[in-house]
């Protein structure tokens, strides 16, 4: 197996580590999380693992060679069934995929068998020849799909629609689709997603009596796959708070006749309850100790809204009892029947902020010093967020403040009545944990999304990982609300060089994490990386796999068999293995993965000196398709 690249900090020289994660081969195979997850099972790998050993993807590339014969018969029976069924439309962008020429191989017998055409727009030559000449990577798959649509041509087998003075768009494909299947049951073969969202409405569309259209896309296999809905963000069954439309946000204050203290009575659904002494005051109101291991908080006067009240009537209609969570339990009035605040479980611990406000305070809380104990904390925090995500709850202001520490194994999530719930949203949040598309914004007039928090998860762990210090903080530079907006992230990963990480420890402790939850961080902070937009950052889900595997590697020592200073939270020098950056002639987009990658001075003369067309995908997704072998007949064909 080719060996990673290493980059001046070391952090891809691990050959011990010699595995994938879930997630990589996922995209590699163009495949959903749940048809990720049933392959393994098929190879007898749990899907519970978020990453995969060289030995892993071998039996996935045995067991997808022992299926690749009875799969290519299934796939081309299909496609066979399919034409014959239907007008067959093609959409530009399907023309010059890199697999139209493989498609046309399996699609040619069937055309000359049953005497059907395909059918394309009249101005798809011009069109293309303006590709072309716009976008010279293009040339290539021009001259291929030209070449293949006079072939048909000349055998009969091609149909035009429209004239070729027209400039065929997706209004006018939408066009002709409407007509065509009226008449026919229409196949369109399109590798935009969008377009197809819209073919597929038509089949809503009461005012067009017609047939169903089917709307397919060409697979890396060149035979037809449906279009599936990334279900990266998908929210859970068990939600207690579904979606809901914007609540507004009453303001209205509740009128109050007295506000109670210690010693007085408040009333809630379990009966009459007496506060105990003062624990604390915050911006909203008053903690009291209830003393059964519950706690009252009492709103001042002027934040007794309507809009609150609603809320938490709403929060405790969920059984949510877990211990470390302080969820509502019940609202409380006073003597008149008035609402002044909720009942909740009693918080214990220290907060982030504190643990991790310098290396003092991290060697007091984390006396151990092993990095163990932050992976551990890390997974601590995000089962709780799991809990919360799969119950419909968006926590909206995470920070350092609003959690609590006992230990690495107890947690507590303060500030709950915060939290975004059906419509009623969060109305608070600040940098860094703030996504570039909140910046700005109003808060209490939108509701989260989970791409939205997923941006402050990773926020959260990586100022875990790198004990309190934000992922745009760097040394010199930009602001750091500037640098969020910009995507700046200041530190390497694999071939992509940072600049301005900040002095100090956080450039050791990045270069001894493992690569692969660095490329999960890089990909979200970095502009253009792999999961930095809203639709793509990764779940709770995912980094909860990817932190217990990191407590794994630590507490059985495979990170300090390579080097001892990988399990300390302060290491005091770079990884080991690092060498010397490679001189970069150019940076690319994977047209697999759609991750940045460098091209070497030395890579570029190697391919040019032997002619080769330059890579258009990155080493990693190059690594997989030579593992895979890509011979078999496909994971979802039509």
């Amino acid at each position: 197996m080719e060996g990673r690249k290493q980059s001046a900090t070391g952090q891809e020289s691990e050959d011990f580590m010699k595995y994938f994660t879930k997630l990589d081969l996922s995209t590699a195979m163009n495949l959903t999380p749940e048809a990720m997850d049933a392959l393994l099972l098929s190879c007898g790998i749990s899907g519970t693992r978020e990453s995969l050993s060289e030995e892993d993807v071998r039996a996935i590339q045995h067991y997808l060679q022992q299926q690749s014969d009875g799969l290519s018969a299934q796939a081309q029976d299909r496609l066979e069934r399919t034409v014959e069924q239907y007008t067959v439309l093609v959409d530009t962008c399907s023309l010059l995929h890199y697999q139209f020429s493989v498609w046309m191989e399996h699609m040619l017998p069937i055309l000359r068998r049953t005497g059907k055409q395909l059918v394309i727009p009249g101005s798809i030559l011009r069109e293309m020849g303006h590709l072309a000449d716009k976008k010279p990577e293009l040339a290539q798959p021009v001259r291929t799909a030209t070449g293949w649509l006079n072939r048909l041509h000349r055998e009969g087998l091609l149909a035009v629609y429209g004239g070729n003075s027209e400039t065929f768009g997706d209004h006018q494909l939408l066009t002709a689709a409407t007509q065509f299947h009226t008449k026919n049951r229409l196949l369109v073969v399109t590798q935009d997603k969008d377009l197809a969202t819209d073919l597929m409405g038509l089949n809503q569309l009461n005012s067009v009596q017609g047939k169903k259209v089917l709307v397919l896309r060409i697979n890396k296999y060149g035979y037809l796959s449906r279009f599936h809905p990334d279900a990266r963000q998908s929210g859970s069954s068990c939600s207690f708070f579904p979606p809901a439309p914007l609540v507004e946000d009453d303001q209205q204050i509740l009128p109050l006749t007295q506000l109670p203290a210690t010693g007085d009575e408040v009333i809630g659904t379990s009966g009459t309850l007496i506060l105990g002494d003062e624990l604390g005051r915050g911006g909203e109101g008053t903690i009291y100790d209830l003393g059964d291991g519950t706690v009252a908080k009492l709103y001042y006067p002027e934040k007794r809204t309507a809009a609150r009240r609603d809320k938490l009537q709403l929060m405790v209609t969920a059984p949510i009892r877990e211990q470390g969570i302080c969820w509502p339990q019940e609202l409380l009035c006073n003597a008149q029947g008035e609402f002044v605040g909720y009942r909740m479980p009693r918080a214990a611990g220290t907060s982030l902020q504190r643990c991790l406000l310098n290396q003092n305070s991290v060697q007091r809380y984390f006396p151990s010093g092993q990095r163990a104990e932050l992976a551990q904390l890390a997974v601590t925090i995000l089962e709780k967020l799991q809990l919360l995500h799969r119950s419909g709850v968006l926590l909206g202001d995470i920070n350092l403040n609003n959690i609590l520490m006992v230990s690495p194994s107890e947690v507590w999530l303060v500030d709950c009545d915060s939290y975004q719930v059906g419509g009623y949203p969060c109305p608070v949040g600040k940098s860094p944990f703030l996504p570039p598309e909140l910046l700005g914004e109003h808060l209490s007039q939108q509701l989260r999304t989970p791409g939205n928090e997923a941006f402050a998860v990773a926020t959260l762990l990586f100022m875990l990982m790198l004990p309190g210090k934000a992922p745009y903080a760097q040394q010199g530079g930009d602001s750091m609300e500037n640098a969020i907006r910009e995507g700046n992230f200041p530190y390497p990963c694999g071939d992509n060089h940072g600049s301005g990480v900040p002095e100090g420890p956080w450039r050791y402790q990045w270069s001894h994490l493992p690569l692969y939850i660095k490329q999960y961080f890089h990909g979200t902070f970095q502009k253009e990386g792999r999961f930095y937009t809203e639709e793509k950052r990764l779940p709770v889900s995912t980094w909860l796999s990817a932190f217990r595997r990191y407590l794994e590697l630590l507490e059985t020592g495979a990170l300090q068999e390579r080097d001892e200073q990988s399990g300390k939270i302060y290491p005091n020098r770079l990884k080991e293995g690092g060498k010397q950056p490679r001189q970069v002639s150019q940076r690319r987009i994977c047209q697999m993965c759609g991750e940045e990658f460098d091209l070497s001075r030395q890579e570029e003369d190697f391919y040019r000196s032997k002619g080769f067309f330059l890579p258009q995908t990155c080493p990693r997704c190059r690594q997989l398709k030579r593992m895979l072998n890509q011979n078999s007949a496909g994971s979802q064909p039509a």
